[in-house]
């Protein structure tokens, strides 16, 4: 249970909306106690600082009138600002390992150690070739992204506490809310945003697999633009009012009734869908190869393009496997305020709000 003295404003950052969430005990759990749902309309032609300058207003003018008097905040970075490895060290203690990170994970990532800032969390002891060493989770972030994430919440008066991972932010909700994260076998969770899709796959309550892909909802739209010769306006609004046509009957349907925009619209989204597809089947791979009595049990959609018609059935058909879209919310008291449309897109955001004050230490 959060208590209300340590929760924590969340902050989405999202390239296409801002998620804001904020959670109070409740009745007989967790009360949404205020959020806000806050579209950016950053112009293709607008410079870095024209677009910071965007989301400072943005989220100032949403706080001014929403009167949020919360001060902490938790926020998260996801794609090609930082990383994640699943690595084994040498058995050390937390503080010498605090002491040596630079040195031991150079090995492991494609920035200089000198521009990043590292975080880990010790799984456990493992025996390897004969030798005992620690299987560790390590986050390597670019401190640019950081600062920009820091420069935001300050610009607008909030403090940050915590400057998180979306993936592991993600796999808070899961393993809080959604039982079968904790069951044997693997869940693979699709977060899939506007810039960047987050991969996880979670077996009893453990993230075995964590990946940033950047096939993702503004892939949908480009080419959904280039298909229909569309503005962005328009190439948004068909996105989301035609389905996915992806047997036979479906395309024999629409030719016999004339509705070629709708056959172009899911041309366009299933050629987008076949790399994303591509990319989840590597990891699914990965994360099967790892051991024979590793499975994948189900999938599960969030993210703001998970609303796309026919999406669970087409990954249905494609992985075998059941699917499902999760509403964050479902476990929050007076979430129903949320329109159930854009619920999906706020797990990274509730995720973040399930974190305390001090969760670091």
């Amino acid at each position: 249970m959060i208590e209300a003295r340590r929760s924590l404003l969340a902050i989405d950052l999202g390239s296409y909306a801002i998620k804001v969430a904020l959670l109070s005990p409740g009745k007989t759990g967790l009360s949404l106690r205020s959020w806000g749902y806050l579209p950016l309309e950053n112009k293709p032609e607008e410079s870095p600082e024209e677009k910071k300058l965007s989301v400072l207003n943005t989220l100032r003018a949403f706080l001014i009138r929403s009167g949020i008097k919360n001060k902490y905040t938790a926020a998260s970075i996801s794609g090609n600002s930082m990383i994640v490895r699943y690595v084994k060290f040498p058995l050390l203690t937390k503080a010498e390992l605090s002491a040596t990170i630079a040195t031991e994970a150079e090995p492991f990532i494609p920035f200089d150690v000198n521009d990043v800032q590292f975080g880990f969390h010790i799984l456990g002891e493992i025996v390897d070739e004969g030798q005992k060493k620690m299987e560790t989770v390590l986050v390597a972030a670019k401190k640019e992204a950081i600062a920009f994430r820091v420069e935001i919440l300050e610009g607008v008066g909030l403090t940050p506490s915590i400057i998180d991972v979306d993936s592991f932010a993600l796999e808070n909700l899961f393993t809080q809310f959604d039982a079968a994260a904790m069951e044997p076998g693997g869940t693979l969770y699709l977060n899939i945003g506007h810039s960047v899709t987050n991969l996880s796959i979670i077996d009893q309550g453990n993230t075995r697999v964590v990946r940033d892909i950047f096939t993702s909802g503004q892939i949908f739209t480009r080419a959904i633009m280039k298909a229909l010769n569309c503005d962005i306006a328009k190439a948004e609004s068909v996105k989301r009012a035609h389905a996915l046509l992806f047997d036979s009957a479906q395309k024999d349907a629409a030719i016999a009734e004339g509705r070629k925009e709708d056959i172009e619209v899911s041309d366009a989204l299933i050629g987008v869908l076949k790399d994303l597809t591509t990319e989840v089947h590597r990891s699914v791979d990965f994360f099967l190869s790892q051991g024979s009595e590793r499975v994948i049990n189900r999938l599960v959609l969030m993210g703001g393009s998970a609303a796309l018609k026919n999406l669970d059935r087409y990954l249905n058909l494609e992985f075998k496997t059941p699917v499902s879209v999760l509403n964050p919310l479902a476990n929050i008291e007076n979430s129903q305020a949320i329109p159930a449309e854009i619920a999906p897109a706020f797990a990274v955001a509730l995720g973040l709000a399930l974190r305390k004050r001090n969760d670091w230490i």
